[in-house]
């Protein structure tokens, strides 16, 4: 790690341990197999399976919370607030102050209460478990919102990994409310605008997408991983392969304005599965933007619309 003076601005997660990054580079700062990741409170919230096969039964997978220095990155002590989880589990997140965990392979959110005294299970999407064959199985990968509605990404990958990706509208219940299509397949990510449009990566095309179809193509690999902040964009991509090589996996980092010009780009030796900003001022985190006017674009900015100079 170089130019510590200039301080990290993004977390990002993989299964090969934690990452900082900055538009100038990396630092590997943990070892393990990290999925979903949010910030709250000046904190970093990580699910981490500790069983490198994710479709085994033994509910190792658990949740820490810890500090992180954005200029020395150095990591405070690691503290375990749950466990037990499925190693299956995705993208986390806080929706209205409660930690909500998406339990991909068992198809269920699994909302803990503020104080993590408790926890529920829901089924939005109805019963369903991974490698059974069934097809009501939707693989339920993440979640978003405009910080008042939750959505739900059903990326379909798994059963039917050539179907389009769908999304779950829920209401405060976390039961569903309406049910609609994205123009790609095997989505990830949901991240709603300042003004309402829902932006997500089209993972198997390596697009960036909205409702209305393909925004640009980042590269020609699977994007994963997606952070909106006030100024600028930063999409995840990784290479792909049969689930017991994912783990080797390698990935990339595209660093771009939110008219969606390229500002930088480089290869991380790892897959990224979630990126975040590390000042929580991250349109993909739920609570920050229900902080946010439901309607606004900030003048000052640009509409993330297609631009040139993405793609590869």
């Amino acid at each position: 790690m170089s130019g510590t003076t200039t301080p990290f601005t993004h977390l990002v997660t993989s299964r090969e341990g934690l990452y900082l990054a900055r538009q100038s580079g990396y630092h590997r700062v943990m070892d393990g197999i990290f999925f979903g990741a949010t910030i709250r409170d000046g904190m970093v919230w990580l699910f981490e399976a500790q069983d490198s096969d994710l479709h085994a039964p033994t509910c190792r997978g658990r949740i820490l919370r810890l500090a992180i220095d954005p200029v020395s990155a150095a990591c405070g002590p690691v503290e375990v607030v749950a466990d037990g989880l499925d190693n299956g589990c995705h993208q986390i997140d806080f929706v209205h102050g409660r930690l909500v965990v998406v339990d991909t392979y068992r198809q269920a959110l699994i909302v803990f209460a503020p104080d993590f005294s408790a926890r529920a299970v829901h089924h939005p999407a109805g019963i369903a478990m991974a490698d059974t064959g069934d097809p009501a199985y939707v693989h339920m990968n993440g979640i978003g919102g405009d910080g008042r509605e939750l959505l739900v990404m059903l990326s379909h990958a798994g059963t039917r990994p050539g179907r389009p990706s769908e999304v779950l509208r829920l209401d405060s219940g976390f039961q569903p409310v309406e049910r609609f299509g994205l123009p790609g397949v095997m989505c990830h990510d949901l991240v709603v605008l300042e003004d309402g449009r829902l932006i997500a990566n089209g993972s198997m095309g390596g697009f960036l997408i909205d409702r209305q179809g393909i925004i640009v193509q980042v590269d020609s690999l699977i994007t994963r991983g997606l952070s909106i902040g006030a100024d600028e964009v930063v999409i995840g991509s990784s290479t792909f392969g049969d689930r017991d090589r994912r783990i080797a996996a390698t990935g990339r980092l595209t660093f771009a304005g939110r008219d969606l010009t390229l500002r930088a780009r480089y290869d991380l030796p790892a897959a990224p599965t979630q990126i975040r900003r590390l000042d929580g001022h991250d349109l993909s985190l739920f609570d920050y933007r229900a902080t946010l006017p439901a309607t606004l674009r900030p003048v000052s900015e640009p509409a993330l619309e297609p631009a040139p100079g993405v793609e590869a």
